[in-house]
């Protein structure tokens, strides 16, 4: 039975958004939780009687206790190790991630032999979480997949999290392994330009860039290729991106000064004319049968990235109020699939 849910980092873009999300359509006690308590309280005081402020630093186990609490923790900050997952687990709580880190996911699962009475989903939000639920409702439709191709557009209009953009940047000058040309090869983020077009927008130039849904997807395609790309609704903004990228520059995102001060100018760009907060999800798929090329694609569109994301956690949450989900640690593509009359309800698999 659940009754409450903890949001930590409840007070930040994303989380503050869940818990509003949860309130206007649940009777749940929500724990807004961080480890600034006064933000917490303040926070609180908007939302309501229903939200109630909790002081806990994911850093720090010894502030954990505040998690028994809550039958549900929803995680909405990146961390360096799993101990907060552990202790979760180890009181039989059940935990929600929004993280695009597919390192982060693959020490999760790892866990998966301390799971007695839990439920552990991972890839909830927009990318990943509706990215891999929108490409599974294109691979149900194709009898053979090669090539799957998803696209996130993100707008700069829209008020970013500091933590999501911090993740972004620190992304930049990673590599990562996916398959590509038959082959398993290391990529760069940002890097191999591909051509995506948007009905509302017009041709963008995308980038491969290492959100986990591409490596989730392609464990269950293994005869296939999977990728998935970034780009941004402003196409002069990617395109500086790309040069910076390819000159070398974006290695000063090392130094947290320079970090700090391209999130307030990503920031300030809200106000910049051609911007919005425009989001939107494209998903292509290929194959080359009968001597011909057989393409097939899902496009889905947006306002507001940060509430998609708080409307899907709040979709995924309010099913396990009305379900029982199987204990084991799962992405929502593996518990959950798209609605056949309307492809922003989510409907659980098991269920069906």
């Amino acid at each position: 039975m659940v009754n409450s849910v903890m949001i930590i980092g409840g007070y930040g873009e994303v989380g503050g958004n869940i818990a509003k999300q949860l309130i206007q359509s649940t009777d749940l006690r929500i724990l807004i939780a961080g480890r600034r308590l006064e933000k917490a309280v303040c926070y609180c005081q908007q939302l309501g009687a229903s939200a109630h402020p909790v002081e806990i630093d994911i850093r720090k186990p010894k502030s954990y206790a505040a998690i028994l609490q809550t039958d549900v923790v929803i995680m909405c900050m990146d961390q360096q190790n799993t101990a907060l997952v552990q202790y979760c687990l180890e009181h039989h709580i059940h935990y929600i991630d929004i993280t695009a880190n597919f390192a982060f996911h693959k020490q999760i699962e790892q866990l998966k032999p301390l799971i007695q009475q839990s439920t552990v989903i991972m890839s909830v939000g927009f990318a990943p979480g509706l990215s891999n639920l929108l490409a599974n409702h294109l691979i149900d439709r194709m009898e053979f997949i090669e090539e799957l191709h998803i696209t996130i557009l993100l707008g700069l209009g829209e008020k970013h999290g500091v933590g999501a953009m911090q993740w972004l940047l620190e992304q930049m000058n990673q590599t990562y392994h996916i398959k590509m040309n038959g082959a398993t090869q290391s990529v760069r983020n940002f890097s191999e330009k591909k051509i995506t077009y948007f009905k509302r927008l017009g041709k963008r130039s995308s980038y491969l860039f290492n959100f986990s849904d591409q490596h989730v997807l392609q464990r269950n395609l293994p005869q296939s290729e999977v990728q998935t790309y970034l780009t941004f609704d402003v196409e002069w903004i990617n395109r500086l991106l790309a040069i910076f990228h390819r000159l070398k520059i974006t290695r000063l995102l090392k130094y947290s000064w320079v970090k700090r001060g391209l999130i307030k100018m990503i920031q300030g760009f809200r106000y910049v004319s051609s911007s919005s907060d425009i989001c939107a999800i494209k998903v292509e798929a290929v194959n080359r049968k009968n001597k011909q090329i057989n393409e097939m694609h899902q496009i889905w569109y947006a306002n507001n990235e940060a509430m998609t994301t708080a409307y899907i956690t709040a979709l995924v949450v309010k099913q396990m109020i009305h379900t029982s989900l199987p204990y084991g640690t799962y992405h929502i593509d593996d518990l959950f699939c798209l609605g056949e009359s309307d492809i922003n309800l989510i409907k659980n698999k098991l269920s069906k």
